[in-house]
């Protein structure tokens, strides 16, 4: 078996990163739960701001309220679901903290508080949840919501500016989760209201009235994985793929358009990689390569949670090989965890791992 991935030995792992965050938050958080409490939020910002840049770099970070009348702390990884899947692995090695809640994304704002929730813009002028105008369309198929939004201040802000401030307000009614999850096609342009107009501020009510209705089955999306299929192969790394499902689709897209890497590392600094296992497929039965591949990354997925190591993200069959795609967050203990698995199943002299990154 070859093993073409490498890491600077002296970057710490994305799981050594995580450990040092979770032995200091404990000896901070009493101190932080009464510096909020005594509403001086801002003077903890570049305390957290230097400690988080250099323990857990490229994710965002915001305080908020928590349940029983206290605190909470989340890291957001901005909608790019790579670093989002940092951000719920942060979570889940989050110890018990009195007074303190941790979310791996941003969260709704309870209603009661979004109304009147604004953005200041030039001149003194503010975009506010409830003057957002939304005109919907229910898309049944894609189990999608898809919107027209105005706000009339936006006339007077630079376009380039629209959808920033839009996603903004949209994450605080929805979340960074609902975002993802419930709207499809977006667009920013004045219109004239109808009856299928609402505010901002209702959109999430109308969201779960639609939900009731079509009584459609959705997955967070670290849950759902697509299914893609290509219609031509390629003389490239992972080129003879035919059809695969994924977490991260574009993945597998831009690597192959990119003669098998990605163009940018979307977990540059993080201690954490992307890499793909390439197995021989005439090795899988005839008829039975779905189950057996399956069965592998089930495996992998096993070997690697037991060590807080990483996780599999999904897999495509090929015409000559067979993959396996995967997050490691520990460096050369994960590739080492992988490497045995693959022995185990006796995969070692017939299966390769490629970084999806130079």
């Amino acid at each position: 078996m070859t093993d073409s991935v490498s890491q600077d030995e002296n970057t710490d792992t994305f799981k050594q990163r995580v450990t040092k965050f979770w032995q200091w938050y404990p000896t901070v958080a009493e101190r932080f739960f009464q510096t909020i409490e005594a509403g001086k939020c801002g003077d903890l910002v570049d305390e957290v701001a230097e400690f988080c840049e250099a323990t857990i770099p490229g994710l965002s970070w915001v305080f908020g309220p928590g349940e029983n009348g206290g605190h909470s702390f989340t890291l957001s990884g901005e909608g790019q679901i790579t670093k989002q899947l940092l951000a719920e692995y942060w979570l889940q090695r989050a110890p018990e903290i009195p007074k303190w809640n941790f979310h791996a994304s941003r969260q709704a704002t309870p209603a009661e508080f979004v109304k009147g929730f604004a953005i200041a813009v030039d001149e003194g002028k503010r975009v506010n949840v409830d003057g957002f105008q939304i005109r919907t369309h229910v898309d049944d198929e894609r189990q999608k919501i898809d919107i027209i939004a105005w706000h009339p201040v936006l006339e007077s802000v630079p376009k380039s500016q629209h959808f920033t401030i839009l996603f903004l307000l949209v994450d605080e009614v929805l979340g960074e989760f609902g975002t993802q999850m419930w709207l499809g096609e977006i667009k920013i342009e004045p219109f004239t209201p109808d009856a299928y107009t609402r505010s901002l501020s209702e959109l999430p009510e109308f969201i779960s009235g639609v939900n009731t209705y079509h009584q459609w089955e959705k997955l967070p999306p670290l849950d759902t994985y697509t299914v893609y299929q290509l219609k031509e192969t390629k003389s490239t790394p992972r080129g003879d793929t035919v059809v695969g499902s994924s977490l991260i689709p574009r993945l597998v897209s831009e690597c192959i358009d990119n003669n098998g890497k990605l163009s940018e590392n979307p977990l540059a600094n993080t201690g954490a990689e992307l890499i793909y296992i390439a197995i021989d497929s005439s090795i899988f039965p005839e008829g039975q390569q779905s189950d057996v591949r399956a069965n592998i990354e089930d495996i992998l997925t096993d070997s690697l949670a037991k060590e807080l190591s990483g996780q599999t993200l999904g897999g495509a069959f090929g015409l000559h090989e067979s993959y396996v795609d995967l997050l490691l967050v520990d460096g050369k203990e994960s590739r080492r965890i992988v490497s045995e698995t693959l022995t185990l199943l006796q995969l070692d002299n017939r299966a390769r791992i490629e970084s999806f990154v130079d």
